[in-house]
């Protein structure tokens, strides 16, 4: 062998890399998403979570909407932390290209592996389609990302903290930001790395998203597209938040893959009945935007996040899909016979539980480790529930 693979038979065999059997995933030439038109760049001042500031949704969510994550304590700890990450300062890029083999399945075996090295669960790549990128930023600048792939990253939330939380307290929203602020570690470092190696690269991160996500999982092949109108990932279920790397190297793609979501998601309608803002549609698919979806009422979902007296945001029905196992941890798929009947089977097990247990975690009576906690007038108080409309 030559210098360059000497020792290194992992970049260029099939063993299976991270923790997670991906490789056993059946893998199709299109997304089951099924696209029917043109699907638009999205500006992200449009977005759920960005409308409310600018008051169409009433003065009352307008005034709050800023305080959202901050007025938690913890949340707002770890925001501080996330804009700090976010002001990191990107190398150039190399002048000259690193003594490296230019092979895309080599290249691509090495990124993966970077990837898991810094901490990500689940790792794949696809071209980037640029429908995915933002036309522009939020101060209206264009967005040109002209790469060609995209390295999408999956952290998995903090399963003992969701299981003892109810999914609308006020955790639920530091648990999203603890994984966030992973995200952007490990995906402005491993841009940081690709442009020293001579590639272009850039990060789509937590407030420096680039690129709307759950397009780019599901071409990845690390999901598929669930009643929630988010991503649903066969092994973490919806209990994981992503980030991107864009670039120009030369990569090995990963096909987008079907787990049979798509037909477990007609008849299960749980994340519908769990949602207490009830914006999660009971009925069919309808077209939007160019692909077909369950489409949710983003205006109640937004408001609910934003004006919960309860917690800080929103995110019951992704504790309570049936695809976000307890038992999601790698060795859990260690004997997994590779088929999605018997992935079904366990998301069944899973619903047949929370139905039985009247959807209230073991560890919600117990296990709250955190302080409900709210900053109100400058000062820290133990929250009321009065209505805030």
């Amino acid at each position: 062998m030559g210098n360059e693979i000497k020792y290194r038979d992992i970049l260029y065999n099939d063993k299976q890399l991270g923790r997670y059997p991906l490789d056993k995933l059946k893998r199709v030439e299109s997304p089951t998403t099924k696209y029917v038109g043109t699907i638009e760049r999205r500006d992200p001042r449009e977005h759920a979570l960005a409308v409310p500031f600018r008051g169409d949704y009433g003065e009352k969510v307008m005034e709050r909407a800023p305080h959202m994550t901050v007025t938690e304590p913890l949340g707002a700890a770890l925001v501080s932390m996330q804009k700090h990450i976010n002001s990191f300062r990107q190398n150039d890029v190399a002048e000259k290209k690193a003594p490296i083999p230019d092979n895309p399945r080599v290249l691509a075996r090495h990124i993966k592996s970077l990837g898991y090295f810094l901490g990500a669960d689940i790792v794949g790549i696809c071209k980037l389609p640029q429908s995915a990128v933002y036309s522009n930023d939020m101060d209206g600048n264009p967005i040109e990302a002209l790469y060609q792939y995209a390295i999408v990253l999956l952290c998995r939330k903090n399963v003992y903290t969701i299981e003892a939380s109810n999914g609308y307290d006020w955790i639920f929203d530091p648990v999203s930001f603890q994984t966030y602020q992973r995200l952007a570690c490990q995906t402005e470092t491993m841009a940081n790395y690709i442009k020293r190696l001579g590639y272009e690269a850039a990060p789509s991160n937590m407030w420096n998203y680039l690129t709307l996500m759950p397009q780019l999982i599901i071409e990845a092949g690390l999901g598929e597209e669930s009643r929630m109108g988010i991503a649903v990932n066969p092994f973490l279920g919806a209990n994981f938040k992503s980030a991107a790397v864009l670039t120009n190297m030369p990569l090995e793609i990963d096909k987008p893959i079907d787990f049979g979501l798509q037909k477990y998601c007609e008849t299960c309608t749980i994340c519908a009945e769990q949602c207490p803002s009830k914006a999660i549609s009971f009925g069919e698919k309808e077209v939007y935007n160019g692909y077909e979806t369950w489409k949710i009422d983003e205006k109640k979902c937004s408001v609910f996040d934003i004006m919960n007296t309860k917690g800080c945001v929103c995110g019951r029905c992704a504790k309570f899909c049936p695809w976000s196992r307890v038992d999601s941890d790698p060795k859990d798929f260690e004997n997994w016979d590779g088929t999605a009947e018997s992935l079904a089977a366990m998301a069944d097990k899973q619903a047949k539980l929370w139905k039985e247990k009247n959807y209230i975690g073991e560890l919600e009576a117990t296990d709250k480790w955190w302080f409900d906690l709210e900053k109100i007038d400058n000062e820290l108080v133990i929250p009321k529930t009065t209505e805030r409309l």
